[in-house]
């Protein structure tokens, strides 16, 4: 959707009066003053142009097109059902893909999809299994029957016999599959697929695909362990500020050599001294270590705990598969305890998937809007809504923080209530006249 108050965004970063701007798009300023008081649309031959004459993109006159009514989305089981289309693989099916809930604001993409594919045996190197080439988008997976869980690490293919509750993450571009073993019951395994954006999103990728892999890959650190992490990134942050060693000891009275040539971290104390000079936080100078591929977690192995006490016990929450380096990816099999509507509120600053793994209809409150999920029935809810469940019965629920999460989260923390709600709907010029 195309937005005017970006479009007066642009002029204001750009420093352009609407006579400036009428001057470089060769329009009169005229109409330039229609299509800041939305009495004249922004064609497309406008914004080409200012693309062509200005350092600006595409996408930076587009607003995000708000799908959810109330605050939250809902997707009937009959309307996955109608989406269901089934994936070949060497010439035999071998997927049954369902869609499930998405809107145009989450950054969740989630799949139902049931195993085709029966194997006999638990070998890796079954020839019915067909791998993917992996994908762009972070996995987490919850299982449900019984299915096996193939990938490839280091050139070798591996296989994890999953059942019902086991869950597990893969990492973007990591080949694997999934097959439902043969069992008595001749039940077809399922997965709830849901891949999602982290920080690596859309805008992201624009920026690396416009640098180019050469200059791409020199932004990478080393991650191998602890210690060759933490000065990977440091000779990143000393580049940055165009400090050798030598200089950095000269002018802090601090030896960094020294402690590199030992291959040691700096005690807390040094990291405060290193920081406060750098002018930059603590936390800047750790990174996170050794990354994770592939984590799998069985059901038995998750915590537990009930929410909001062991008193008052209105849900208890089952800890799925989640890796410290996507801190704000939090996966969970919820069931619910109470029937009565006096269950207990939850507020979560972050985007929600839910389904109904259950075989009940649970029902909800979102605000004062009071709604229902019927099994295999899914749902979207956006951050920061006051909600519950309650009738018993069981949830599956993924928690991700989108785009303000991070470093964003701080960014906006640090602007004042009357300047967040300017910088959301600025539509006055950056100067008064």
């Amino acid at each position: 959707m195309i937005s005017i108050i970006k479009f007066r965004k642009i002029l204001n970063d750009l420093k352009r009066r609407p006579e400036d701007a009428a001057k470089d798009l060769k329009i009169s300023k005229k109409k330039i003053d229609k299509i800041l008081s939305n009495k004249s649309k922004l064609d497309f031959q406008i914004i080409k142009k200012a693309v062509d004459i200005w350092p600006v993109n595409f996408g930076d006159f587009f607003s995000f097109v708000d799908d959810t009514i109330g605050d939250f989305k809902i997707m009937r089981a009959t309307q996955s059902n109608s989406s269901q289309r089934i994936m070949s693989r060497g010439g035999n099916p071998y997927y049954l893909y369902k869609d499930t809930i998405m809107s145009k604001l989450s950054p969740f993409r989630p799949e139902l999809i049931t195993e085709l594919t029966i194997v006999k045996d638990n070998k890796p190197e079954n020839r019915l299994v067909k791998f993917n080439n992996g994908h762009f988008l972070h996995q987490f997976t919850y299982f449900i029957g019984p299915v096996n869980f193939y990938y490839i690490k280091n050139n070798k293919k591996i296989v994890a016999q999953m059942n019902t509750g086991d869950s597990m993450y893969i990492s973007p571009y990591v080949p694997h599959s999934f097959t439902t073993r043969k069992n008595n019951q001749n039940e077809l395994g399922k997965i709830l697929a849901l891949t999602y954006t982290d920080k690596i999103d859309n805008e992201t990728l624009n920026e690396l695909s416009a640098l180019g892999y050469d200059i791409a890959k020199k932004y990478k650190l080393n991650l191998k362990n602890e210690k060759i992490s933490f000065w990977s990134n440091l000779e990143k942050i000393l580049k940055n500020s165009s400090l050798t060693l030598n200089e950095f000891k000269r002018k802090s009275l601090i030896d960094l050599s020294k402690l590199k040539k030992n291959k040691n971290i700096p005690n807390e104390k040094s990291l405060k001294k290193i920081s406060k000079f750098l002018n930059i936080h603590v936390r800047d100078l750790l990174p996170p270590n050794n990354t994770i591929e592939v984590k799998i977690q069985k059901y038995q192995e998750n915590k537990k705990w009930f929410y909001p006490s062991n008193k008052k016990k209105d849900y208890l929450f089952n800890e799925l598969t989640n890796i410290p380096q996507l801190p704000n990816s939090r996966g969970y099999e919820v069931t619910l305890k109470n029937d009565k509507k006096k269950t207990s509120f939850l507020e979560v600053p972050s985007h929600q998937y839910i389904y109904n793994l259950g075989k009940t209809k649970i029902n909800f409150i979102i605000d004062n809007k009071i709604g229902y999920l019927n099994p295999q029935d899914s749902m979207y809810i956006k951050p920061n809504k006051k909600h519950c469940f309650y009738k018993k019965g069981k949830l599956l629920v993924l928690r991700l923080g989108g785009r303000i999460s991070g470093d964003s989260l701080y960014q906006i923390s640090m602007i004042s209530d009357k300047n967040l709600k300017k910088t959301i709907n600025d539509y006055k010029p950056w100067f008064n006249k």
